[in-house]
């Protein structure tokens, strides 16, 4: 998906929003069924993820976003990050930023993708 079909989600009435048909078929191969409220668009954008470790403080990763939605979003993370843990979410190419909470930490190989529900909307940063 276009960064502009993207964009249009944010800008558009609810009525005139572009409507993705998800392709929902590899998931139904291996017998998971994707039933998340809202469609995923694939993004390629750098990401930085802060968050407050009780143990050392303040905590910044370097990510790159995978997918996401307005309700949500998959980074992959070179360091895990705990799930249930308040997270800030800046996208540098996107310019935009959200908080939001860690559902899921799933370590792949050297990384670690996580996915992240947003608390509030994205908001353009400039």
């Amino acid at each position: 998906m276009q960064l502009e079909t993207f964009m249009s989600w944010f800008s558009a009435p609810i009525a005139t929003r572009p409507q993705v048909v998800p392709d929902r078929s590899e998931a139904a191969a291996t017998g998971r069924v994707d039933d998340r409220r809202y469609v995923r668009s694939p993004i390629n954008s750098k990401a930085t993820v802060c968050w407050e470790d009780a143990r050392v403080g303040k905590r910044q990763v370097e990510c790159r976003g995978a997918n996401t939605s307005i309700a949500g979003a998959m980074v992959v993370s070179p360091e895990p990050i705990p799930i249930g843990e308040p997270v800030y979410i800046y996208y540098k190419d996107l310019r935009l930023v959200s908080n939001a909470v860690v559902r899921h930490c799933t370590q792949r190989k050297s990384r670690y993708l996580i996915g992240v529900e947003y608390r509030g909307s994205l908001v353009r940063s400039f």
